[in-house]
């Protein structure tokens, strides 16, 4: 296994790229997720606020 890897340079770079490309997709739907999850909570904040204002 590690001789195959060792005498299989384009092997290893495309295992290298796959795993990069594979980090990077991931950070950036994290990154969607918890600006989507703030985006909700602030949305629910100001009704909350606009309805507790006509209330008052």
């Amino acid at each position: 296994m590690y001789y195959t890897i060792c005498m299989n340079p384009p092997g290893s770079f495309f295992k290298f790229l796959l795993g990069f490309l594979t980090f990077i997709s991931v950070s950036f739907i994290i990154t969607f997720a918890v600006g989507s999850y703030t985006v909700v909570q602030e949305e629910q904040k100001q009704t909350a606020s606009a309805f507790q204002a006509l209330i008052d």
